[in-house]
């Protein structure tokens, strides 16, 4: 009898034990678990502060850019101004006059150019309307690689993470294998940052440059948007899935 209420006693304590046991460790799964959440979280919130960071330092650069023309110009502004009051002084304006005049004319014959003709051919020779739904597919497919789904990346591994975003990109997979034979290592936000440019590179929107804000070209085309450039004197650029056609005199 005695040796039953033993035996009893050993399996409660045995019951206890793995009760406290399976508590403890369900606890620190929990806690590892939420550990890694926060880590990659805090992964994101610094990569996207890297990026603020670069824009803001393409900020930075644009406007220094800027002044330094700005002053350059007014200093070819002056300077004309001043060669201007010289050759008055000096009486030989008619003579100047008729030479600003023939430069002026060359440059007016040279770029006589019809802006709506230029640009309409430019559509007719490079438009691609299949590229637009490719640009679709792959805004599509970035869509659905969305904040939330990259949070539940984070904690997977490489190639759990490589799996999913093929599954995701499906006919656009060809994406993913170009991205691997350039990197030794599969890396999410490295990924998530090539696609992105590849993106931007299938953008199939015509940006033209105009140097007036009276012009716009909106109407020769759904995908054409118009965009002012006070630098350009005359003529047009066009930008088109990130290179510069430049047709303009600045």
């Amino acid at each position: 009898m005695n040796d039953i209420i033993i035996v009893i006693i050993v399996f409660v304590v045995v019951i206890l034990l793995i009760a406290v046991m399976y508590y403890f460790l369900k606890r620190t799964i929990v806690k590892i678990n939420q550990q890694s959440k926060d880590y990659f979280v805090d992964k994101l919130q610094a990569y996207d502060q890297l990026i603020l960071q670069r824009e803001e330092t393409l900020k930075g650069l644009n406007e220094s850019i800027e002044l330094k023309q700005k002053e350059l110009l007014e200093k070819q502004e002056n300077a004309v101004k001043e060669e201007a009051i010289f050759l008055y002084d000096q009486q030989t304006i008619d003579y100047q006059d008729d030479k600003i005049f023939q430069k002026l004319k060359k440059v007016e014959n040279r770029f006589n150019i019809n802006n709506e003709v230029l640009i309409k051919n430019f559509i007719k020779k490079h438009f691609n309307e299949k590229s637009v739904v490719r640009y679709e597919t792959l805004v599509d497919a970035r869509g659905k690689l969305n904040r939330d789904v990259l949070y539940k990346m984070m904690s997977k591994g490489p190639r759990e993470q490589e799996n999913n975003i093929r599954n995701i990109l499906g006919d656009l997979a060809s994406i993913l294998d170009d991205f691997n034979k350039r990197h030794k290592k599969f890396s999410l936000l490295k990924f998530i940052s090539y696609f992105d440019k590849i993106i931007m590179v299938e953008d199939p929107y015509i940006y033209v440059y105009v140097g007036n804000s009276k012009e716009n070209y909106d109407k020769l085309h759904k995908f054409v948007r118009t965009k002012v450039d006070e630098k350009i004197f005359k003529g047009v650029s066009i930008i088109y899935k990130g290179k510069l056609y430049d047709f303009s005199l600045k």
